[in-house]
């Protein structure tokens, strides 16, 4: 079968793509840019074309595209002229799942789940069971980033963005929260994204969930929680990018081990993959030892660069909801406790900034200093009155200075190295970008105080 994907330079796509690829489809597509994934791909000999054009087209048996596409994409209006299959990347997605006979493991939630999926996969590595993964991140622990091909169980995340999710029939789930992130794809209602989840943990056979995440935690067969739920955590304790963890089972000791990744997040997702395989009779021995050796995704705590004797950092981190940017900045003045933190915040999408009301002013208010960027679309159309400017607003609010950038290129007039600094550059676009200019600059220049202290935008 020859397979056009629409959108493959994404992350969730590419891995489908080479799924495909290695199940010896003909697979190629197409991607508004070039990304790191595009690159990849063309190793392989899968063409990739760039932009979308009407022209990108060699006559394939289905098109698949992501949800992010819009239904007007030239690619996708020529599929239908032709009277070629059009799938939505989930719907193809669960197509594959449903004609595997191998068990599968599935992770979802609003936060945490690309971390969590890469954990819960890892350990099935160290149990030598050679999972097949599909990730939403980049990871070291995995053949192709976010793909693996294996002979055992399939482990994947699964993006609870579109409702389509709800369909999926994985025989164990791991739910991480549930915080009521694209209600927009929830007809705006939030008893109507519930039931979505409702309906996969039914599923399950077996379903993991938080007990102190009202939205979900009645839906789990087994729980976990920081006090609540069966697994708990009776200690955490924390060096910098260490942390060490005792565990209880239903208000017994279970066990302790050691995470080398920082962030309380970081501990919860682990609990949430050690509640599954314990509750699975999996070897806790072995599942601890992989977890002490796990390493963080790409753009989940990443520090791009390190100048330890200035104490000047650079940090890539791809939250983008109120609650993973709180993470984020509650884990830096956790390490880097002696440092000034200074965040580089892009919103992503319209839609979520709109709803936030508040909510990414009050976490991103943590940080020592603040700049706020223009929103990154993600193919939705522009609200009107929607800006990186209302996250300023709400932070005047609160007597807390920052400073609006439009376009990532102006950066460099604001941001300059200073001594004893952490930059962290946050968010789901291609805030990324401005990440690896702003090191380039570093690379290359001497030290100068920030013009950023007492300036407001």
């Amino acid at each position: 079968m020859r397979i056009h994907f629409v959108g493959i330079g994404g992350i969730g796509m590419s891995s489908i793509a080479l799924h495909e690829y290695f199940e010896g489809h003909e697979v190629y597509g197409s991607n508004l840019e070039e990304t790191e994934r595009t690159s990849y791909l063309r190793k392989f000999g899968i063409k990739v074309f760039v932009p979308h054009s009407r022209g990108n087209w060699l006559d394939p048996d289905l098109v698949v595209k992501s949800s992010a596409v819009p239904i007007n994409n030239p690619e996708v209006e020529l599929a239908k002229e032709k009277n070629v299959e059009v799938m939505d990347r989930l719907v193809f997605f669960r197509e594959i799942l449903n004609h595997q006979k191998k068990p599968q493991f599935a992770v979802t939630g609003t936060d945490g789940k690309t971390t969590t999926t890469a954990m819960l996969a890892h350990v099935f590595k160290n149990l030598s069971l050679s999972p097949t993964v599909f990730l939403g991140g980049i990871s070291v622990h995995f053949e192709h980033g976010n793909y693996e091909r294996g002979t055992g169980p399939f482990v994947y995340e699964l993006d609870e963005s579109n409702e389509e999710f709800g369909f999926f029939t994985p025989d164990f789930l791991i739910v991480t929260n549930a915080r009521g992130d694209h209600l927009e794809n929830y007809q705006n209602s939030l008893d109507h994204y519930k039931s979505a989840f409702e309906r996969i943990c039914k599923n399950a056979e077996v379903t993991v969930t938080y007990a102190e995440d009202e939205n979900i935690a009645r839906f789990g067969t087994v729980t976990f929680g920081v006090r609540r739920g069966d697994y708990t955590l009776q200690m955490r304790t924390a060096d910098r990018f260490k942390q060490r963890v005792i565990v209880e089972k239903k208000g017994k000791r279970l066990l302790e081990f050691c995470l080398n990744v920082p962030g309380f997040h970081n501990v919860l997702n682990a609990l949430a993959v050690i509640a599954l395989m314990d509750t699975l009779g999996y070897d806790l021995s072995v599942v601890v030892s992989a977890l002490e050796t796990y390493r963080n995704v790409y753009r989940r705590f990443t520090i791009s660069f390190e100048d330890a004797e200035n104490g000047l950092y650079v940090i890539d981190d791809y939250a983008h909801t109120s609650d993973e940017v709180r993470s984020l900045l509650e884990t830096t003045k956790e390490v880097f406790y002696k440092e000034k933190i200074v965040v580089v915040f892009q919103p992503h999408r319209y839609s979520r900034l709109e709803r936030e009301d508040g909510k990414l002013a009050d976490a991103l208010a943590l940080a020592d200093e603040i700049v706020v960027t223009e929103v990154y679309d993600a193919y939705e159309e522009k609200k009107e009155k929607v800006s990186g400017r209302m996250i300023l607003d709400f932070l005047a609010k609160g007597g807390k200075k920052a400073v609006f950038v439009e376009n990532l290129s102006d950066l460099k007039e604001v941001l300059r190295p200073d001594r004893n600094t952490v930059f962290l550059f946050v968010g789901a676009g291609d805030i990324v970008k401005a990440s690896k200019e702003f090191i380039r600059e570093l690379q290359s220049s001497k030290m100068a105080p920030s013009p950023l202290s007492g300036s407001n935008r």
